[in-house]
């Protein structure tokens, strides 16, 4: 499988991305590297604590404080994202990971699965797809929408959905000019990760399948998953991009 230091462009392909869920964990990885890589960069989260220290790191990174569910913030990352240099692209890293069986899970926990890992996806896509003409869509995925497990089936049900939704903007905006992907990183070191690997058997009956996974090490670092999640954006030529299955 290609690696982030393969062969590349010369020149970066994108000028300036958005990154949602960019407080911690892989997107605040990725606002780094891509501002090392001479991007300018906005990041957005719900706290102004975590998105302080990862604008201190670089004078390319601004940041703006909001939930990705709410309209009018929505509008106003369109709005900042249009001001910044073209080509652009937006980075869907924004997840909420819903503990529960079907059974149990109240209608609200339901919707705010779905209100962030799919609604929140498919209204910022379109609220930004004026400004990114010869630019970028990339979602993180993951293999929970393949294999739902006890638990965890808002979340698998809501990753399912928003692969759909990924790749029927793929369909629509195939002549648009907008490239739009997607990657699964596998188990991330992340605060979801930790969060749900704490959780009481009875609320994710399925947790000790992922114990294997921490005892024998199978769990990537943030900033390795930041570092191909930049060369896809910034280095993958459009057609590639689109076309693969990108499973690291």
């Amino acid at each position: 499988m290609p690696r982030p230091d393969d062969n590349g462009p010369a020149e970066p392909l994108l000028a300036s991305v958005l990154v949602t869920g960019g407080g911690t964990g892989i997107g605040a990885a990725l606002a780094r590297e891509l501002a090392a890589r001479g991007c300018d960069v906005l990041v957005t989260g719900r706290r102004q604590g975590p998105l302080a220290e990862v604008a201190a790191s670089s004078a390319r990174i601004t940041t703006l404080v909001g939930d990705v569910t709410d309209a009018s913030h929505r509008t106003e990352l369109a709005t900042a994202l249009a001001c910044l240099r073209a080509p652009r692209a937006v980075f869907h890293g924004a997840g909420y990971f819903q503990a529960g069986l079907l059974d149990s899970l109240s209608a609200d926990d339901w919707r705010r699965s779905f209100d962030i890992n799919v609604q929140a996806r498919w209204e910022l896509s379109l609220a930004c797809a004026s400004a990114l003409d010869g630019g970028r869509i990339l979602f993180i995925g993951s293999d929970a929408g393949a294999a739902p497990r006890a638990g965890a089936a808002a979340y698998s049900i809501a990753q399912a959905a928003s692969e759909t939704l990924r790749r029927s903007l793929q369909a629509e905006w195939a002549d648009s000019g907008i490239a739009v992907g997607a990657f699964k990183p596998g188990l991330v070191d992340t605060d979801m990760v930790r969060g749900f690997m704490r959780l009481a058997h009875r609320d994710f009956p399925a947790r000790s399948a992922y114990d294997e996974y921490l005892v024998k090490g199978l769990i990537a670092s943030a900033r390795d998953v930041a570092r191909f999640a930049a060369w896809l954006l910034l280095d993958v030529a459009a057609a590639r991009f689109t076309s693969t299955d990108w499973d690291v």
